[in-house]
């Protein structure tokens, strides 16, 4: 019993020792805890060579850097990484999170750092879709529990479609190019990624159905991480840095003069 006592003791202070080891002496943390969902192209993805690459990993990294700490990313699908913000599974997620009047009521944001809405991707050629009443009839994609699903549940109320949910963005432009869907409901940068990336299966139609700008999400009264966020985001906005990388991936810089005004 004494030598069961005695391991169970040992376990004990390692544990505790493995749990202190991202807290410094003051006990400030020392890792930031990140949740993205990384099927999420050009924000955040797994590249060809099994790399964790993408606009939100770099801007992560870079704000990591400035506040001191080490960044620790853990994929999360996108159908419960909210929960698990609330869970405290991590401390934040930066992975191209659109401010919303809905997720406003239940945890905190960042200052926006990048211009969206929700655009219809269409086949090029296809101007068959300028208003909302031009949904009727068609397959629209959109990625399950996101707020283009949100966006294409609520035109739902006015005009009939068939809305098609897939988990995750790149199965949904898979379907679209493969004639599954007759167009799909993203995000702004996903849109123009895809679009740069293929421009023979993608365009944008000229139908915005939201404006909804991405921002940092934090748990509801985290003030004091929501402080460190914000003051790292300026730096690497003021600095360039942020500018940069939006123009890597989504070829122009869509990082200031941000709408701010949630529809």
């Amino acid at each position: 019993m004494k030598r069961v006592l005695v391991v169970l003791l040992v376990l004990a202070m390692a544990f505790g020792l493995v749990a202190c080891a991202k807290s410094d002496a003051s006990g400030a943390a020392t890792t930031l805890k990140v949740a993205i969902d990384d099927t999420y192209p050009p924000m955040e993805y797994v590249d060809d060579n099994g790399d964790l690459v993408g606009f939100d990993i770099e801007m992560a990294k870079a704000m990591a850097a400035e506040m001191g700490v080490e960044i620790e990313f853990i994929s999360t699908g996108w159908d419960g990484i909210f929960g698990g913000l609330a869970a405290d599974q991590y401390d934040c997620i930066i992975s191209s999170v659109s401010m919303t009047t809905e997720r406003l009521e239940s945890m905190d944001f960042s200052t926006p750092y990048l211009s969206n809405g929700q655009v219809i991707m269409v086949a090029p050629g296809d101007a068959s879709i300028a208003s909302m009443e031009d949904l009727a009839g068609k397959n629209v994609g959109v990625q399950f529990a996101t707020t283009a699903d949100e966006a294409a549940t609520k035109a739902l109320e006015t005009v009939q479609f068939e809305k098609v949910a897939f988990d995750d963005m790149t199965v949904c432009l898979a379907a679209m190019k493969a004639g599954q869907v007759d167009c799909v409901v993203a995000d702004m940068a996903v849109a123009i990624a895809a679009v740069q990336e293929d421009p023979e299966s993608y365009t944008i139609s000229s139908l915005a159905l939201t404006n909804e700008p991405i921002a940092i999400a934090v748990n509801k009264g985290n003030t004091e991480l929501l402080n460190k966020l914000n003051a790292a985001l300026k730096v690497v906005q003021d600095n360039g840095t942020l500018s940069s990388i939006s123009e890597k991936y989504l070829g122009a810089d869509y990082t200031k003069n941000i709408d701010t005004e949630l529809r």
